[in-house]
């Protein structure tokens, strides 16, 4: 009797055993066919999303000015200048960030801000949501004061995906219609170098006057219409500029276009070409075209952070760093700090700088402002910064990468399952 329970309890355990295999199995395996879903989702979400902003999109026919142009190349001489344009305004200040912190800096900010539309100038400030870090105290204290916060680029179907992806990463501001500021520096202290983990932090930033400042300034009416529903009319707005030494276009991109202006830079290039940028994720066609260009004789450098700021923004860009190395672009790691520089200047005579990365997010998604100059003389200004960055890096061999560790090599993996979404 004691037999025939013992081989019973037996049967039931094996019974018990089988039945958890199957259990996990089909745990295993919808947990599996969900992921599918959901990535196909996620693929098609984009590539719909994607192609109704192309359908949308108007024509891109930029007009070229001749204004006054000033390089800044710290975040202590970015925000002196910026402040000082802020304190004497008269008539209204018109700023856009992609981040906005509530440490000392931002505090700086808020502080003039709440002073200039305490004074009645007419201030409004336009945050990506995404990006916006101020506390909401922060928040009613510049409402309070009379300034016109708002958020840009709220999520909205159809394409709830793409649209969540979608950032407004302009840095723009107009001040008084007479003055304009583009360029890679946020509202944050790690732009001024006291971020611990990324030191200093080397940006670039233009300052318009004259000619042109008018576009910017339409371009930020337009960012601030789409957020609100409410335009900003007004010829003071608009006033009279005159012109400056410098010629330049401006090069306001939706997630359209940009690609497309930078393929005849690259394509056309006959001796050089330095290229600065936080990130390198670049499309076919412009990987295609830089390796081209070496191949046809062009001396293409390439400059980026050693230290990353986003996870997996490294592993993202390392195949196609090694391809273009194979190819004999020569490409630097800066050590002394972080490095957010959006330039590219092509045989020293034309050069483009902004607030657009060399990477699909800004190719394809979010909201740019660039600035192409055409000349000598400010491209070589630009050039010479790009020089003395590149001459205190530290070249990337082939060898180095190719003993990256396994980890490495995973998180390239799930880098690259990203990248091809976008």
């Amino acid at each position: 009797m004691k037999k025939d329970n013992l081989g019973t309890l037996a049967k039931r355990n094996i019974i018990r055993r089988e039945c958890l295999v199957v259990t996990i199995f089909l745990s295993i395996l919808i947990a599996v066919i969900l992921l599918v879903l959901l990535l196909v989702w996620l693929r098609y979400d984009y590539v719909h999303g994607l192609q109704e902003l192309r359908n949308q999109a108007e024509p891109f026919k930029p007009l070229t000015h001749n204004g006054s142009l000033e390089l800044l190349t710290t975040g202590e001489n970015f925000f002196d200048v910026f402040l000082s344009d802020v304190r004497g305004a008269s008539h209204h200040v018109h700023i856009l960030f992609y981040i906005f912190r509530d440490d000392a800096i931002g505090k700086r900010v808020i502080d003039q801000l709440m002073k200039k539309a305490e004074d009645g100038v007419d201030v409004r400030l336009l945050i990506d949501r995404f990006g916006c870090k101020l506390k909401r105290s922060s928040r009613k204290k510049l409402e309070k004061a009379g300034v016109h916060f708002v958020y840009s680029d709220k999520p909205k179907g159809p394409y709830w995906f793409f649209s969540l992806n979608k950032r407004n990463h302009r840095k723009i501001a107009v001040i008084d219609g007479h003055t304009a500021y583009i360029g890679g520096y946020n509202v944050g202290d790690e732009y001024l170098g006291r971020d611990p983990t990324f030191g200093f932090w080397r940006d670039f930033h233009l300052k318009l006057t004259g000619e042109g400042v008018q576009e910017v300034q339409r371009q930020y009416v337009s960012d601030w219409q789409r957020a609100t529903g409410k335009a900003i009319e007004g010829q003071a707005y608009y006033p009279v500029l005159s012109e400056g030494p410098h010629r330049f276009r401006l090069l306001g991109t939706n997630g359209v276009y940009l690609e497309e202006t930078l393929l005849p830079l690259i394509k056309e290039a006959k001796t050089q070409i330095l290229l600065g940028t936080p990130y390198y994720v670049p499309t076919k066609r412009l990987q295609k075209a830089v390796i081209e260009a070496v191949k046809r004789g062009v001396d293409v450098q390439v400059l980026l952070p050693e230290k990353a700021d986003h996870p997996l923004i490294k592993h993202a860009a390392t195949p196609f760093l090694i391809e273009i190395i194979k190819a004999g672009v020569r490409v630097f790691h800066y050590y002394r700090g972080f490095y957010h520089v959006k330039a590219m200047v092509v045989d020293g005579k034309h050069c483009l700088t902004g607030t657009a990365n060399f990477d699909r997010r800004s190719f394809h998604l979010n909201h740019e402002m660039s600035c192409y100059i055409e000349g000598e003389a400010f491209s070589k200004e630009v050039y010479d910064v790009l020089e003395h960055d590149f001459s205190i890096s530290t070249r990337v061999s082939l060898e180095t990468l190719k003993k990256r560790s396994l980890l490495d090599r995973g998180k390239e993996r799930v880098a690259m399952v990203i990248v091809d979404l976008f």
